[in-house]
């Protein structure tokens, strides 16, 4: 019915084993960052009834609003939830102390700012690829005018010397995917 992604990947650091005042998927809970939802299996489940019951029952002990409610109402039916790698909801907790995210060879594959990360000086790395991504035109050439900027962004030593500007290579790989692929089927 669903899938997401852990919200940690180390017990150790992780919000929901540690804090949370109520049930949670699995050993550390789920991020709701970037969420693919089947809506026809949600209607049939009667996922807005679920998640009204849950709502008031633990209202009072929810931090994270919308993130708890799924966390809790994943709790309970397991079996309707696949759990993607981390790299298809990378986020500035997977890089900003520590790398946590042991994604794959091919890289990172949705990137979520989240956090205000898109618009802050926080984690660079975030911003220059929103900028990238902001200045880029639907329609006109992917090569020159995203995937050039976006390699001229992170090769500045203040970004690739951030903490989460290590992991540059594997935004880029992705990037770089994506624009050949494209060109080739033109």
């Amino acid at each position: 019915m669903s899938a997401l992604t852990p919200e940690h990947e180390n017990e150790n650091i992780g919000w929901y084993n540690r804090f949370a005042r109520h049930p949670f998927y699995g050993r550390l809970g789920v991020n709701s960052g970037v969420m693919l939802m089947n809506l026809t299996r949600m209607r049939e489940m009667k996922w807005e009834q679920h998640i009204v019951s849950i709502h008031k029952e633990y209202k009072l002990r929810i931090i994270w609003g919308d993130q708890d409610i799924i966390n809790i109402l994943f709790y309970y039916h397991p079996d309707k939830l696949y759990i993607m790698p981390c790299e298809y909801n990378y986020r500035p907790d997977h890089c900003m102390y520590m790398s946590i995210c042991n994604m794959s060879q091919t890289g990172v594959k949705v990137i979520h700012g989240n956090r205000g990360y898109f618009h802050s000086d926080r984690q660079p790395l975030f911003k220059s690829i929103y900028g990238a991504m902001e200045n880029y035109q639907l329609g006109s050439n992917a090569n020159t005018e995203f995937l050039m900027p976006l390699h001229a962004a992170l090769s500045i030593p203040s970004i690739k010397n951030s903490s989460c500007g290590k992991i540059s290579n594997e935004v880029l790989k992705v990037a770089n995917a994506v624009v050949t692929k494209r060109y080739r089927e033109v």
